[in-house]
């Protein structure tokens, strides 16, 4: 049975599976990442496709059933926490049905190891979260993170009658591509994540309130054309990316205001 611990919800249709497949564009021969097995609906379909399967599964009662239906398959099973797994793994793309409620370290997790290409299951208001554009409620820090390293597309909504248990929320299907169009200008990756997090911290309060602690911000501001009384949703990934900048130049004395 379905564990709620683990977030367990079971894709059991399979014509779902196969449109990920499809869609995410797995070619034969290609090492494929998926993170949480189940029964092995994925598995299996991503195999008839030709990859390559490593698989994650955290659920000692599931152990024995997918080596016994796997036996003799392309497919390596790693049986314990993907967030704890700290090997090197080479991989072209990772497509994963991934437990909802750790969608963020699982997705930060491929972020660090560099997956090119991603294609996740994840819940719909989540996926709209990603998906945000500016001014508007969903888009936050979240979004930006992703933005900042992803290009992200939406293929394929799916309703909570192809899951058992059935679920209370529907889900939406993700592409992400890596892209280096944004953080090849990023003078400094650690500072504009902080500065993107603080900036959101407190989403009412005004952008150079949220970052009064860096020096001249107000200067800053009013040099890119942003409003002194902007709040962070007003930001684009561009505009985070340019008051980053100015802010490591001042940091390093690079720059003079």
């Amino acid at each position: 049975m379905p564990k709620k611990r683990f977030g367990q919800n079971f894709l059991i249709d399979h014509s779902i599976a196969k449109e990920m497949v499809e869609r995410a564009g797995v070619l034969p021969g290609e090492t494929v990442l998926e993170i949480g097995a189940g029964k092995g609906m994925l598995t299996e379909t991503l195999l008839e496709k030709g990859a390559k399967v490593v698989a994650f599964e955290i659920d000692r009662d599931l152990f024995d059933m997918l080596k016994s239906r796997f036996k003799d398959r392309d497919v390596k099973f790693i049986f314990q926490d993907f967030l704890k797994f700290n090997d090197a793994l080479k991989l072209d793309r990772c497509v994963s049905n991934i437990p909802y409620n750790i969608s963020t370290p699982i997705l930060k997790k491929m972020f660090d190891m560099q997956v090119p290409f991603i294609t996740v299951m994840v819940q719909k208001e989540y996926a709209q979260r990603l998906m945000a554009k500016t001014r508007t409620k969903a888009y936050g820090s979240l979004t930006t993170f992703v933005k900042l390293r992803y290009e992200v597309k939406k293929i394929l909504d799916v309703g909570k009658e192809s899951f058992f248990p059935i679920p209370s929320v529907d889900s939406s299907v993700l592409n992400m591509i890596k892209t280096q169009r944004w953080m090849s200008v990023v003078k400094d990756e650690k500072l504009l994540d902080e500065i993107v997090r603080k900036a959101f911290s407190h989403k009412r309060k005004m952008i150079r309130n949220n970052l009064r602690e860096f020096e001249n911000v107000k200067t800053m501001l009013n040099a890119l054309n942003i409003s002194e009384n902007a709040r962070a949703e007003e930001l684009s990934v561009k505009q985070f990316i340019e008051l980053s900048n100015l802010i490591f130049d001042q940091i390093y004395n690079t720059r003079v205001f």
